[in-house]
């Protein structure tokens, strides 16, 4: 995938594809990564529709299902819920389709089979400790991903995205208390945030206090590419990996991926119930 290319690139190109006379009758589905393409394409038929990448993540691809199906009816967006359905508030974009959890890499994370034979073919530990482990890692991350839900919620704008913490991270040996540096990550947050709108980290604590107590769903809460980094980190120190990376870990979990795990999901029943009463065929 070309990094350079413009979400105005991308509509021009979309625009004379989806008038091409070759294209009539073609469903388009956008979605947001190039994680989500490799996916993605799996399962669509591609004889019957066309799955493109989105610049910009999710505000780009409603923006351009939006501005397209004033062109075309037979056109989705598949988009990462994000913190939507913690919210309660029921999302009404039209065309759009949420993931069924934080975002798809935690909807793959979510399926046992997969994790647990990635534990089983990289790690020693046994088959009883599989759920353990994995919830061990959403602990780990859970001031992490209460921060960003908390900044979510409140518009805090903090800025995360340059913000690592792999470094920070200790998976203890023996006395079982894996822990991240939180002051630490809170500061480099910080750094990258020129506008952030709460700096105090006393504040910040009390207010993620008080976020834990609605026990939120942890593959809600979690999100995704933050949990395949502390799980690359986890296989590297405590497993037979040492050279293993996120992306590696991404790999993993997407080619492990079957259409038969998908058609569990409601993002399954929801495209292909709308595909249905457009009365085209999208998947194979």
């Amino acid at each position: 995938m070309k990094e350079d290319i413009t979400f105005e690139i991308k509509m021009n190109e979309l625009r004379m594809s989806i008038s091409h006379m070759n294209n009539e009758g073609l469903a388009f589905i956008f979605v947001e990564g190039d994680s989500d393409i490799l996916l993605f394409r799996k399962f669509f038929d591609l004889d019957n529709c066309k799955v493109e990448r989105i610049p910009g993540g999710n505000p780009k691809v409603e923006d351009a299902v939006l501005e397209l199906l004033e062109k075309n009816n037979l056109i989705i967006g598949i988009r990462d819920a994000d913190f939507i359905h913690l919210s309660g508030v029921p999302y009404q974009k039209q065309n759009i389709f949420l993931t069924d959890f934080h975002d798809i890499e935690m909807v793959l994370v979510a399926e046992n089979q997969i994790f647990n034979a990635i534990l089983n073919e990289h790690t020693d530990i046994s088959v009883q400790e599989y759920d353990a482990t994995r919830n061990k890692m959403f602990a780990l991350l859970e001031e992490i991903s209460l921060l960003k839900w908390l900044s979510s919620k409140e518009n805090l704008e903090l800025m995360f995205t340059k913000a690592g913490f792999q470094d920070l991270i200790e998976f203890a040996l023996k006395n079982n208390k894996n822990t991240i540096n939180f002051e630490n990550y809170f500061g480099r947050v910080l750094a990258e945030s020129p506008n952030a709108k709460i700096k105090d980290i006393n504040l910040i604590i009390s207010k993620i206090n008080s976020l834990k107590k609605e026990n939120a769903n942890n593959f809600q809460l979690c999100n995704g590419h933050d949990f395949t980094k502390t799980f690359a980190i986890f296989l590297r120190e405590k497993g037979n990996k040492k050279s293993i990376n996120n992306d590696s870990v991404i790999d993993l979990l997407r080619i492990s991926y079957r259409f038969s795990d998908f058609k569990k999901t409601l993002l399954f029943a929801h495209t292909n119930e709308w595909a249905n009463s457009m009365g085209c065929k999208i998947y194979k």
